[in-house]
């Protein structure tokens, strides 16, 4: 039987390391988005901003792209 919550963690550890090498010479913040941003494509399978503040469950986020439109 597959364990979904161990594979889950598996794939955004490697998700975090390959963000972390692409990001090297960035500051922090910035770093942040940019894992966010490549989670956040792979979770809701979009490109679009809505969607991936969906898949990263950011209520704040949502609310000010909504604003903005």
């Amino acid at each position: 039987m597959i364990n979904y919550i161990k594979l889950s963690y598996q794939i955004k550890r490697k998700l975090s390391i390959f963000s972390k090498k692409i990001s090297k010479n960035i500051s922090r913040p910035k770093s942040k988005f940019i894992f966010q941003m490549i989670y956040g494509f792979l979770e809701s399978n979009s490109t679009l901003l809505s969607n991936i503040a969906r898949a990263l469950k950011e209520s704040t986020i949502s609310l000010n792209l909504i604003i903005m439109h």
